[in-house]
This record gives C-alpha cells, sequence and structure tokens, in this order.
C-alpha cells in the first residue's frame, strides 16, 4: 500500500505537471516573432507566409507514388504520409483564408526575403507584404488643363505625385481631383521613415479615439440622464406628486442643458472631422508579392492604400536579430495585458476580461464568506442537534453535487428576471395601502405569539419535555414560518416603492450583469464555505470557550472574541476553495452576466464608480469563445493557451494572497486550524 501511494502521487504530480508544462510552453511562445518565407512552388507562383507547424497526412496513392517518382526530401515519411506545412498568409482581403497548407512535394524553393514585414492592424487581421511606400493622399482643386494619372507623372518638390479625377465640374472648369504625393518610395527608406510617420499617426488616433469615447460619452451620458429625468418628471407628474408648473420648469430646463450640450457635442465633432481629414492624408504601401495588391483601407475600397493609424506594429520579422525580436515579444506581450480585445476577440489585448475576472470572484468572496460563516455559526453554536439540523446538512452537502448550470438557470430567473425586474419597476401587482397595512399587523401579531409559544414550550434542565410543550414548539414553528411567508408579500407587493429605474426605457438590473453572477457563484460555492467553517469552529479547544465563560463573557462575546478568531484560518481555507472554483466556472456565467465584448467595464473613474448592473468579460468564456466560437480557428489557436495561462496565474496568484493572510492568522493563533 505504500508504494501504490506513492505511484498514485507520483502519477498526480505528473499529470499536473505536464498540464503546466503544455501550457506554458504553448502560452509563452505565441508572440515570439516568426521568420517571413518567400515560397516558390512548382508552377511558378510565390506567396509569402510565416510557418506555423507541419504535420503528415494521409494522402491518395497516385499521389503518393507520384512524390516517391519525384524523389524530393522531405516530401514524405518514411511510412508513406505526405508531409505538409501551414502557413500564415494573412492578407484576408484579396487571399480570402488567412492560412495555408502547403506539401513539402510542391515547393520548389524556399528564401528569407529581406524587407518582408509583418503588419499588424487594427481590422481584417496581419498583412504580409513588402513596403513600398508612404504617401499622401489630399483632395486639391486644379485647372481644366492640368493632366491626371494615365497622362503624365510630374515632379512636385521633387517627389512624384498621382492625380485621380473625383468629379467634373463641367464647362471646362477647374476640376476636384485626389492627389497622392509619394513622401517615400522604396523599401529601405519606407522602413526608415514609418516609424517616425507612424508614432505621429498614432498619436492622431488615440487623441480621435479619446474624443469620441470620452469627452463625446460624458456629453451622451449626461443627454440619457437628461431624458430619464424628464420622464420620470412626466411618469410623477401623471400620478399626481409635482404639479404641472413644476413639470413644465423640469422640461424646460433639461431642454435648455440639452441645447448645450449639443452644441458641445457639435464643436468636438467638428474636431474629430478635422483630425481624420488629416489622419485620412497620410498612407502606407505594402505590396503583396504573389498579387501585386497593395493593404487597403477597407474591403469596400479595394484601390485606396491603408491608412498609418491602421497599423498597430510592423515587425520586419527577417532583417531584425534576437534583440529586436525580443523587443517585438515584450511589446506584444505589453499590449496582450493592457489593450482590448479586436477582430472578434482574435487579436489585441484582455485587459477587460482580467479585469472582469478579478472582480466578479472578488465581489464573490464579499458575499459568499459571510453567508456561509452566519449559517455555519448557527448549526455548530446555536441550533439544537436534532433530525432537524442533520437533515439541513446533508442537503448542503448535496448542494455541492448540483450541476453548476443548474445554479446559472436559477440565477438567471430568480435574481435577473425576478428581483432585477422589482429592483428596477418595483412590484408588477402591488397590493392597496389598506390590504398591505392589514398584513403587517397580521405579520407582527403572528411573530408576537410566535416568540410567546417558543418562550412558553422553552426545555427547562432536568424537567421531562410534555406533549404541549411540544405542541407549542411545533406552532411556533409554523410561526415563523408564517412570519417569513408575510415578510416576503410585504417586500414582493409593497405600493409604495415603484423601482429605482422605471424611467429608463431598458432594464437595468432586471438583465445579466456582474452582480448576479457573484450572487449566482456564492450560491455555488456556498456549501464549501459552510462545511470548512463548521469544521474550524469544531476544531476550537473546549478548553478555551470554559475559559472564557468563568470569566464572565456572554455566549456571544466568547464566539466573537476567543472562537471566530481561531476558526479564521479554516474560514479562509474555505474562502480560498470557494475562490478557486468560482474563478474557473464558466457555465452559469454564461447565462448570468459573461458576455463575448463588454463595451463598458463594471469600474469607471466616473460616479457611481462600480456599476455592478453591467455585464462582463471572463477568462473562462473567453476560452470557451476563441476556441469553439472564433471564426478564425487558426489564429485563435494560440491565443487559447497563452489566455489559459492568464487564467491559471490570476487564480494562483489570488489563492496565494489569500493563503498569506491564513498563514499571518496561524501565526497569530495558534490553533483552530485544520
Amino acid at each position: 500500500m505504500v508504494w501504490l501511494s506513492g505511484m498514485a502521487l507520483c502519477l498526480s504530480l505528473t499529470i499536473i505537471l505536464s498540464l503546466i508544462g503544455v501550457v506554458l510552453w504553448n502560452g509563452f511562445r505565441t508572440f515570439w516573432p516568426a521568420p517571413i518565407h518567400l515560397v516558390t512552388l512548382r508552377d511558378g507562383s510565390t506567396f509569402l507566409g510565416m510557418p506555423v507547424r507541419s504535420e503528415a497526412y494521409e494522402s491518395e496513392p497516385a499521389r503518393v507514388e507520384a512524390l516517391r517518382k519525384t524523389d524530393i526530401e522531405g516530401a514524405l515519411t518514411t511510412d508513406g504520409r505526405v508531409i505538409r506545412t501551414l502557413y500564415r498568409v494573412g492578407n484576408k482581403e484579396i487571399l480570402g483564408e488567412p492560412f495555408r497548407w502547403v506539401d513539402a512535394g510542391d515547393i520548389a524553393s524556399i528564401d528569407l526575403p529581406p524587407h518582408a514585414v509583418l503588419v499588424e492592424r487594427l481590422q481584417w487581421g496581419p498583412w504580409i507584404g513588402q513596403p513600398g511606400a508612404i504617401v499622401s493622399v489630399e483632395e486639391v482643386v486644379i485647372g481644366a488643363d492640368e493632366p491626371l494619372v494615365g497622362t503624365t507623372d510630374t515632379e512636385h518638390g521633387s517627389r512624384r505625385f498621382e492625380r485621380a479625377e473625383l468629379n467634373e465640374a463641367g464647362g471646362g472648369g477647374p476640376r476636384r481631383v485626389r492627389q497622392t504625393t509619394f513622401v517615400c518610395e522604396g523599401p529601405e527608406e519606407t522602413l526608415r521613415a514609418f516609424g517616425p510617420a507612424h508614432v505621429a499617426a498614432v498619436a492622431r488616433r488615440t487623441h480621435i479615439e479619446r474624443l469620441k469615447e470620452e469627452d463625446v460619452g460624458v456629453i451622451n451620458r449626461e443627454l440619457t440622464a437628461l431624458q430619464n429625468g424628464v420622464r420620470l418628471a412626466e411618469l410623477r407628474h401623471a400620478e399626481g406628486a409635482i404639479t404641472e408648473a413644476d413639470f413644465g420648469a423640469i422640461r424646460a430646463s433639461s431642454e435648455q442643458r440639452a441645447g448645450e450640450l449639443r452644441a458641445g457635442f457639435s464643436t468636438i465633432m467638428e474636431r474629430v472631422r478635422r483630425l481624420e481629414a488629416e489622419d485620412a492624408m497620410h498612407r502606407w504601401i505594402v505590396t503583396d508579392p504573389g498579387t501585386q495588391r497593395f493593404a487597403p483601407i477597407s474591403q469596400s475600397e479595394p484601390g485606396s492604400p491603408m491608412l498609418l493609424s491602421q497599423v498597430v506594429r510592423c515587425v520586419p520579422a527577417n532583417d531584425i536579430g534576437v534583440v529586436g525580436k525580443v523587443r517585438v515579444y515584450l511589446a506584444r506581450w505589453w499590449e496582450f495585458l493592457t489593450d482590448g480585445p479586436r477582430e472578434t476577440n482574435t487579436e489585441g489585448g484582455i485587459m477587460p476580461v482580467i479585469f472582469g475576472t478579478v472582480a466578479m470572484t472578488l465581489l464573490l468572496c464579499v458575499l459568499v464568506v459571510p453567508m456561509g460563516v452566519v449559517a455555519a455559526l448557527y448549526l455548530r453554536e446555536y441550533a439544537r442537534q436534532g433530525w432537524v439540523v442533520s437533515a439541513v446538512r446533508v442537503a448542503v452537502n448535496n448542494l455541492a453535487g448540483v450541476p453548476s448550470i443548474v445554479y446559472g438557470v436559477f440565477g438567471l430567473g430568480f435574481f435577473c428576471y425576478s428581483v432585477g425586474s422589482w429592483v428596477d419597476r418595483g412590484p408588477q401587482a402591488p397590493l392597496s395601502p389598506q390590504s398591505w397595512w392589514g398584513i403587517v399587523g397580521l405579520t407582527v401579531v403572528l411573530a408576537a405569539a410566535s416568540i410567546v409559544l417558543g418562550l412558553v414550550a422553552k426545555i427547562r434542565p432536568l424537567r421531562p419535555d410534555s406533549a404541549i410543550k411540544m405542541l407549542g414548539r411545533f406552532l411556533s414553528l409554523l410561526g415563523w414560518l408564517g412570519v417569513i411567508v408575510g415578510v416576503g408579500v410585504l417586500v414582493v407587493r409593497l405600493p409604495y416603492f415603484h423601482g429605482f429605474f422605471r424611467e429608463r426605457p431598458a432594464a437595468t438590473f432586471g438583465t445579466p450583469g456582474v452582480l448576479w453572477a457573484s450572487l449566482t457563484l456564492a450560491l455555488l460555492t456556498l456549501p464549501v464555505v459552510i462545511v470548512s467553517t463548521e469544521e474550524a469552529i469544531s476544531a476550537v479547544p473546549r478548553s478555551l470557550r470554559e475559559g472564557s465563560y468563568g470569566c464572565g463573557a456572554s455566549k456571544w462575546q466568547t464566539i466573537r472574541r476567543v472562537v471566530l478568531p481561531r476558526a479564521a484560518p479554516g474560514i479562509m481555507t474555505g474562502m480560498i476553495l470557494a475562490m478557486a472554483r468560482g474563478a474557473g466556472e464558466v457555465a452559469p456565467l454564461m447565462l448570468v452576466g459573461a458576455v463575448k465584448l463588454a463595451s463598458e467595464l463594471p469600474f469607471e473613474a466616473s460616479f457611481p464608480w462600480l456599476h455592478l448592473e453591467r455585464s462582463f468579460m471572463h477568462l473562462g468564456f473567453h476560452i470557451f469563445d476563441l476556441g469553439f466560437q472564433s471564426p478564425d480557428s487558426e489564429g485563435a489557436r494560440p491565443l487559447v493557451w497563452t489566455t489559459t495561462f492568464i487564467l491559471m496565474s490570476v487564480v494562483v496568484t489570488l489563492n496565494i494572497t489569500a493563503i498569506g493572510l491564513r498563514a499571518r492568522l496561524r501565526r497569530r493563533f495558534g490553533g483552530g486550524h485544520f
């Protein structure tokens, strides 16, 4: 048995370490720059691509026999399977597929061309090609006799330029044309000029995004608040809560403020249009050698070169050494950890995903630990040990085995659609004030009767139980159940509450969000906290309790000052287990809050700072989306490993923090943990 136990331990450690090793290897190599191959096929065609992986596959016998006759080295394996290589060719606009399989027998030669670049773009994925020129595009008015492109190439300040007609005014008058001025040409000169030009373009793009997201966002939020305020005043006026004069004053004030905001919006958008016009002038021509087509600004404008501001990064993979590759590698990691996702989550970063996961996990801990500790305290310290408490403990243990998707369905139905709708709109069928106050009186009488019956039927030491006392305790229990039902009816059908957000056209808390997701996972992990807390409380030595009682402390003082501090390490153990399970759950989050792409974070710098009603992004759901919902499965595969590594790192970091806190508590109190 000793040998078997040791072998089982070694096997478990091997599996765990192998899993971690596979995740680390595939995750860390994702962002390392690959070389760019110029592949020449035997049919004379060429293409640029980055090798991804090679594999052997079973092909048709005729194909295998033909490759054997050609005697091409490396085309077949020893068992007769065809070797092929997967290349990332990018250039989705013109090639259609960003990846391409090529049999080794079809390749005539592979070269590493100088000046070949990988262009990482904001949209449409990477472009692989050779830089041709940096140009400036602007609209100008020329005379009727001045030439257009195709007639003459002229010199303009030592820079060549081309013209294309936009419209003709007629009558032989001046014409409006798009003039393309070549700032620099040739691969070497273009790459040298790219750096400073790209920095300026990124600054313009950042300025435009800041104006749109921050300044325009503030105006839009205030306009929405004004509209909601007028809507609320209209509802209150219809209910008779405010007069016609007050409603008119509110509406007039809102219209005046809205006019000021719209004027500010127009000013900001004019600045945005000027910046966008300036940004549209600076273009970059990068040509695909196989088709001789350049990277377009969009699919709908194939004849217009891409903007410099569309470029995230340019990597001349064959011209940079190890130091250059390390810089690109670190820059990609920084982008991955600090930026938001783009291109259906297959590119960009995962900062909102990390933030949403950490926020949800911390909120989960804040909710589940108090509930679990209070429940465990009652079961262990206050409840009379009997068949009822035993049944409750069995139910708690069984709840730990309920599938997580069941909790997700419950959270969606109860928290989102029931509680959230009540918070937004108030009771759907409120009671009349007279009926509501009648139920209040009945509930108070029922509570008083339950208290009296409980005191009369209280168990006395050394006195036998009578049938009357047993009946009294049963009636007291029924009375308290009635009180709970009465309080629930009073809250659900409250006539004086009309909701916190009834003026908003869309639901606020009545939709999935981070609060409901945290509450759902709190219920999911509650049994773990209850069981670990009960074990920790029972591990506190009885002598410490008796010493506290002997000094005159009450039961609550003993629990608060003696039991709970020494049970804190065990409580922390339960929190760590709950945190680890909650952070990795995906199925319930798909129903109660996690989304593919969240436009806003649950936290922002303006009041009220924390928005618990918002949906959020989660690392586990992000991994599922990348692996099974991505339109580009090959492009998303490396990010699956990298995101998995980040999820493991987040969980480990949170657990190490909690373990460190538990260790400090253990050093402070020598006992009370298990």
